[in-house]
């Protein structure tokens, strides 16, 4: 079947939902089915990879937490019209449809199935959602199929847009994160070793992981910090390192998708401090197949992880002593992060591209008035 991956967040920064469409891209093409990914695009590098295409610039768009880049020019209507004469879809598989405007104009001009995937999670109110709810009930009736990357998102959507929804978890490269290989150079020694990868936001919680670094340091000396990841508050949180005296924490900022699995390797504890507004933690998944053992806060995005010593240590947000005593804990007892490691990787499976992109294809047959049509190549 012919696909259309369309995402409204700018394709040349990197960030979850990015990562997740461009992942789900090259999976549909190695399965046989003709994908293109369409999104807007800032000043960064365009992927260089057959399939994916720009429809306008983006600007950062603030949000709770979050500072996302967006198009909000409606008359990107022309571009997506220009776009649509020059193919055709069997699907139209939309990330945050509602977001202005890329989705919108497609869920109004394209011709074929058009399934909407919904990411986010609020624990409170969703402004946007609540601000522009006529517009959105409108747009929501060009949806046939509503997917939801967790039961949170789930519980977010569900409380402004109507509709039945299926849970369909993001994907990871398996393969690639569980494939042990060399470790990175500058790593390559017997510290403790601590890692976290994200965007540097507010949400990400990175002021609570380096007070509870301040207080790892006080037991285990040796322990060392490295922080995976870029965005608008690296220089601060550097300076906020530099002021609390933290001399072993490194800022490694982008790191290259072909050497972030030796560094996920390389840890000897994967730590996701996050705050709010997670709905699935793709970095979590990652870390699982990686074989990293994880501490993550108990926000509900987080279930991922599974259970609370099972495959991971969980503790509330915003805990810095509680942080700590989990990253000590972990640090100190080879046995618990080996069993814990182990029970995360084996749970990591579920979300390898190939069995979530199977799943995707069979969502997209079912709610197809044409699904008969909608085969395997």
């Amino acid at each position: 079947m012919r696909i259309l991956l369309v995402t409204p967040y700018d394709i040349t920064l990197p960030g979850g939902v990015t990562s997740h469409v461009l992942d789900l891209a090259h999976q549909y093409q190695e399965m046989g089915h003709p994908t293109m990914l369409v999104g807007p695009a800032g000043g960064g590098t365009l992927p260089q990879n057959g399939f994916t295409y720009h429809i306008g610039g983006a600007i950062r768009f603030p949000s709770p937490g979050d500072a996302a880049r967006v198009n909000v020019n409606p008359l990107m209507v022309r571009s997506v019209k220009a776009f649509l004469a020059r193919h055709e879809f069997d699907v139209i598989h939309l990330h945050e449809p509602f977001l202005p405007f890329l989705g919108p104009s497609f869920l109004y001009l394209a011709e074929g199935t058009k399934v909407g995937t919904f990411h986010t999670w609020r624990k409170g109110p969703h402004v946007p959602y609540l601000l522009f709810k006529p517009l959105i009930a409108q747009w929501n009736t060009r949806l046939q199929g509503r997917i939801a990357v967790s039961n949170s998102a789930k519980s977010t959507v569900s409380r402004y847009v109507s509709g039945e929804y299926t849970v369909i978890p993001n994907g990871i490269d398996y393969g690639r994160f569980s494939t042990p290989g060399p470790r990175p150079p500058h790593l390559d020694d017997d510290r403790p070793t601590i890692l976290f990868v994200g965007r540097l936001e507010s949400r990400k919680g990175i002021p609570v992981l380096l007070r509870a670094f301040k207080r790892v340091k006080r037991s285990i000396p040796a322990a060392r910090l490295v922080i995976v990841g870029t965005g608008g508050l690296r220089d601060e949180y550097m300076r906020l390192a530099a002021r609390m005296g933290l001399e072993d924490v490194r800022f490694e900022g982008y790191v290259t998708p072909e050497e972030l699995p030796a560094y996920y390797q390389r840890a000897d504890v994967f730590c996701a401090p996050s705050t709010v507004n997670e709905s699935f933690g793709i970095t979590l998944a990652e870390a699982m197949a990686a074989g990293a053992p994880l501490v993550a806060t108990t926000i509900e995005g987080f279930s991922t992880l599974g259970e609370h010593e099972v495959t991971g240590l969980l503790v509330p947000p915003r805990d810095d002593a509680g942080l700590a005593q989990a990253l000590e804990r972990m640090l100190s007892d080879k046995p618990l992060r080996e069993r814990l490691a182990h029970a995360a990787q084996e749970r990591a499976r579920n979300f390898s591209w190939d069995r979530i992109a199977e799943r995707l294809l069979a969502y997209y047959r079912e709610i197809a008035p044409n699904g008969e049509r909608l085969k395997a190549p």
